[in-house]
């Protein structure tokens, strides 16, 4: 359970059904922003456009049948998730940025077949501006891998336009919200055939395919929705969260002090969504030029590893200063366990003596040395271990040692073991301790910052508030290879020789001397190594490549496959030495018959 500073106790439970974590309460949000959008979009004149994206078929593992890709590269859902995401999306959004075109909307994400990942998007944009962003999105979708769709892009890229006669946008999307989020959402009986719903993609119950579909999102640690172009959501819940904490004290102010910080926290208030984006500064807005933001403060307390964690404030407006920050979280809650609810012995059948541990009905006892009982019940005294032999003086160690008894050997290993482990556990939990207390700030923590901040300018760096509180408390920070570390009144920049940046900078050196991707070297061994085989010997890599499609074809497991590979690596090899040697020895006879 959580526990705040003034003792007040909720359990998990509660918290997890009273904020958005409950599948519920984050469908009727995110309902209510497509909802905003919707009316947002009407009122601007914008177009939406329904987009379908998926992966090149190299992230498939199987087809629809269920038989083996041939051309898929060992890539995981992960990979196709970072695709999507790193790949597709993020070229799209430079790609319009350069053109000067911008668009909102959301997009969801779905599991195929096999688990690969796959996009869903709701797009609006400007009616002029719309074509050129579906044509622009479309390019990128299919241009890796363009040979293997030929005329046909659908199974890479479909579009379709919202026809007001069909849905809104918010019906368009409804299904793909529900059946990704909330499984009570979607059982129950079809009205239309009288059966249980159906996923017609899956085959299975609609209930069961949200649940594997939320399943396999926390499994894969893929987001499965994400809305773009609009204010922040974060914002909207603390402005929700104010105005609940004003209507439950009445006696407080019951509005803010700027007006239009009071207008955004009404248009929240009200659950309008559309207007909360207008009194915020409107759609397709740069992040920093919206009204209210979100406002961060350092943790109170140390994290489990010594760091000073941020964690929420509230909300404050960058327009208006630091006088506008209204906190929202005024509690500091910590995670303790729950204590045990004392058993009411008049509610059970029967009696129970107090005072001591029952007799044990079988002739053995189970129970530790100080909880033996005797036939009678009553507790028997604690059994001492005896006293370890102590070492007389003037007597040599070794003769001494060889003098003891077995028993007395051992009573002397059993009492060496318990101290230091004993002395183990206590400079352990000193350390822990010790770790979770803040360092207090110096005397002169105003006159260091500036002084620091100074000497750090010197050197083209800039230390922000946190950077500079974690330097105050005798911290260092690691900036792009270097560690910068106080010294006096100066700021020193040393070398990170540390074990993780020498190999961060060795796979740096590499990529950029060389052209070796690190990524790839270890997210695709196989496929590197067959690349870098095929530039120094094409037949030895063919070889390879075959030996592991068959191995794919006949579906032998990882382990098969990958002894299999090493042995085709060494056969590959030792036929290229045999084929050195037997040109070597050519060469030798062709020279003697010339001598002859």
């Amino acid at each position: 359970m959580l526990e705040n500073e003034d003792g007040f106790t909720i359990d998990l439970e509660t918290v997890y059904y009273a904020g958005v974590s409950n599948p519920v309460h984050r469908k009727a949000e995110m309902m209510a922003t497509m909802k905003g959008l919707e009316l947002l979009a009407e009122a601007r004149g914008d177009r939406a456009v329904f987009l379908t994206v998926t992966c090149p078929s190299k992230y498939h593992a199987t087809t629809e049948n269920g038989h083996p890709n041939p051309k898929w590269n060992g890539a995981t859902m992960r990979d196709s998730s970072d695709y999507l995401v790193n790949t597709f999306f993020a070229a799209v959004r430079k790609k319009l940025n350069r053109d000067g075109l911008r668009w909102y909307g959301i997009r969801t994400v779905e599991p195929h077949h096999d688990g690969t990942v796959h996009w869903h998007m709701m797009v609006f944009a400007h009616p002029e501006e719309i074509d050129t962003i579906v044509s622009h999105t479309r390019d990128i979708a299919i241009q890796e891998d363009r040979h293997e769709l030929g005329d046909d892009i659908t199974p890479r890229f479909k579009a379709e336009y919202v026809d007001g006669s069909k849905g809104t946008p918010t019906s368009y999307i409804a299904t793909y919200i529900g059946k990704n989020l909330d499984s009570h959402a979607v059982d129950g009986i079809d009205p239309k055939t009288g059966k249980p719903r159906v996923d017609h993609e899956t085959g299975k119950s609609m209930a069961e395919s949200v649940e594997r579909a939320i399943g396999w999102a926390r499994l894969h640690r893929v987001r499965q929705f994400q809305f773009f172009g609009i204010p922040s959501r974060q914002v909207w819940r603390e402005l929700r969260r104010l105005a609940s904490q004003m209507a439950r004290n009445p006696e407080g102010p019951q509005r803010l002090k700027d007006d239009a910080m009071d207008a955004v926290l009404a248009a929240a208030d009200a659950g309008c969504f559309a207007s909360y984006i207008e009194k915020q500064g409107g759609v397709l807005v740069p992040r920093k030029d919206y009204l209210i933001r979100t406002a961060y403060d350092l943790a109170d307390e140390l994290n489990d590893y010594g760091e000073q964690s941020v964690q929420i404030y509230g909300i404050w407006s960058p327009l208006i200063g630091e006088s506008s920050r209204v906190c929202t979280h005024p509690d500091n809650w910590k995670l303790v366990r729950r204590k045990p609810e004392a058993e009411d012995s008049a509610r059970e059948n029967g009696f129970d003596l107090q005072g001591g541990p029952a007799a044990p009905w079988t002739r053995g006892n189970n129970c530790p040395r100080v909880q033996e009982t005797d036939n009678n019940g009553t507790e028997q005294p604690e059994e001492r271990p005896a006293p370890w032999p102590q070492l007389p003086e003037g007597v040599d160690v070794n003769e001494w040692m060889r003098s003891l008894k077995r028993h007395e050997r051992r009573a002397l290993m059993r009492s060496l073991r318990d101290k230091q482990a004993k002395n183990s556990s206590d400079e352990m939990q000193n350390w822990t301790q010790s770790r979770k207390q803040p360092q207090p700030l110096p005397d002169n923590h105003e006159l260091l910052a500036k002084e620091w901040r100074e000497s750090a300018e010197s050197l083209g760096l800039h230390i922000g508030e946190q950077q500079m509180q974690h330097l105050l408390r005798g911290g260092s920070l690691y900036v792009g290879g270097s560690i910068i570390t106080p010294q006096g009144f100066e700021i020193v920049r040393k070398p990170d020789t540390r074990p993780d940046s020498r190999i961060t900078q060795l796979w740096q050196r590499l990529s950029r001397n060389h052209g070796v991707s690190s990524t790839e070297i270890r997210h695709n061994p196989v496929a590197s190594y067959l690349e870098q085989l095929e530039a120094s010997d094409p037949e030895a890599a063919a070889r390879l490549a075959s030996t592991l499609q068959q191995d794919q074809n006949t579906m032998k497991t990882p382990v098969t496959v990958l002894s299999d590979m090493l042995r085709a690596i060494r056969d590959a090899e030792h036929a290229q030495r045999i084929n050195e040697t037997t040109k070597h020895a050519r060469k030798k006879i062709s020279l003697l018959h010339r001598t002859r």
